[in-house]
Formats: structure tokens, sequence, C-alpha cells
């Protein structure tokens, strides 16, 4: 059963709201509830949506903000701003910015501008940030085609056509194709075809493009809580 309060006045914004399949169109300001679960608008062109256990929201240009609670599974696609707090798995595909915190898990897509990911306990995926990308405290972080990236005490980390890179705290890493690359206290990390490396506190592996790197090599990262990956002895290190 559903239930809309309606108020009196109209919002300029159109969204769609897909609830365990069902999908509701909105045109004005109120108060959807179903399964427990509520979607408010709060604003012009701002919504909040808490405690469902599927849920996708449609922004229809990127006109809408969205912010999302405890939600089970939860998606924003061509909305404005993001932002995701206590949410099981969590997917964003094209958005102006996204933030997301305390959740298990993290696919984002095609975003504008700044995308912040924080306390991760599962895998991080981002594909196409053209703001500044930070990471951090996540199991797994695999990036690329971002522009500006900062990964920081993850476990694992994978950087691919990105522009400047800061890796800090993780344990294994696996870069290539990069722009500036700064490497600070990681435990191992390979880099190849990129164009600057400075390292600081930790050990990096140095691969030619043309060189194959070993073949258990993502595997061992996904692992890397249970051993360290065996890597091709390092040869190059700057200490700064």
């Amino acid at each position: 059963m559903v239930i809309v309060d309606p108020k009196a006045l109209a919002s300029a914004h159109q969204f769609t709201v897909v609830i365990d399949g069902v999908e509701t169109a909105v045109h004005e300001e109120g108060v959807l509830r179903r399964n427990g679960g509520t979607v408010a608008v709060v604003g012009p062109g701002v919504i909040e949506v808490s405690r469902f256990q599927h849920v996708v929201v449609r922004g229809g240009g990127g006109g809408v903000d969205v912010r999302f609670s405890r939600c089970g599974y939860a998606a924003a696609e061509d909305c404005g701003a993001a932002s995701f707090h206590r949410c099981g798995a969590v997917r964003v595909g094209g958005a102006r910015g996204v933030a997301v915190r305390r959740c298990r898990s993290a696919d984002v897509e095609r975003v504008a501008g700044a995308v912040a990911i924080r306390r991760c306990k599962g895998a991080v995926r981002v594909r196409g940030a053209g703001g500044e990308l930070r990471v951090g405290r996540c199991r797994e972080a695999d990036v690329g085609g971002c522009a500006d990236v900062a990964v920081a005490r993850c476990r694992a980390a994978r950087a691919d056509w990105c522009g400047a890179l800061a890796l800090g705290r993780c344990g294994s890493a696996d870069v290539s194709r990069c722009g500036a690359v700064r490497v600070d206290r990681c435990r191992d990390a390979t880099v190849s075809g990129c164009g600057t490396v400075a390292v600081r506190r930790g050990k990096v592996n140095m691969v030619e493009m043309g060189q194959q790197v070993p073949p258990d090599f993502y595997e061992q990262t996904m692992m890397y809580q249970q051993g360290e990956p065996a890597l091709a002895t390092p040869v190059a290190i700057v200490v700064k």
C-alpha cells in the first residue's frame, strides 16, 4: 500500500522512484511511504530516501539532489548530488557529486564533480570522476578514468588511466597509465606506464608496459590479508 501526502506547492522538478521493482513518478512535494520506507521531498529538487530494501531514484536530467540513508540497495541515476549513509550496496550512474559514508560497497560512474567515499566494508569501484576523488578506509578500491585521486588506508587499491594519484597507507596497490603518482607508506605497489612516481617509506615495483604482471597478482591483492603478494624485486625507490 502506498500513502502519499501531497503539499500545496508544486515542485518544478520531476523524478522517478523504483521501490522493489514498482515505478512511481513524483511531481509534487510530499511524502511517499511504502514497506516501512520513506521518500520525502524536503525542498525544491531535494529528496530524502530512507529504510528501503531496494530503491532506485532517477532524476531525469540531473536536477534532483538525493540523500539516502539506511537502505539495503540504493541507486541514483542522472541526478544532481547523491549522498549515501549507512546503506548496503550503493550505485551511481550519472551525477554532479557523490558522497558515501559507512556503506557496504559502492559502484560509481560518470560523475562530473567531486566524489568522497569513506569507511566501506567491501569493494569500491569508481569510473569517470571529473572532480576530486577521495577514498578512505575501505577494503578494496578500484578507480579508473579519474582526474584527481587520493586513496588512503585501504587494504588493496587499483588505479588505471588517472591524472594525479596519491596512495597513502595502503596494503597492496596496482597502478597503471596514470600521470603523477605519489606513494606513501604502502606495503607493496606495482606501477607501470606512469608519468612521475614519488615514493615515501614504501616498496614499489616498476614494471615496463611490455612486461607482464604476474598472473596471480590480482588474486593475491584481493586476499592481501592472508599474506603478502610475491612480486618482482623493486627497481626504483625514491625517498622524500
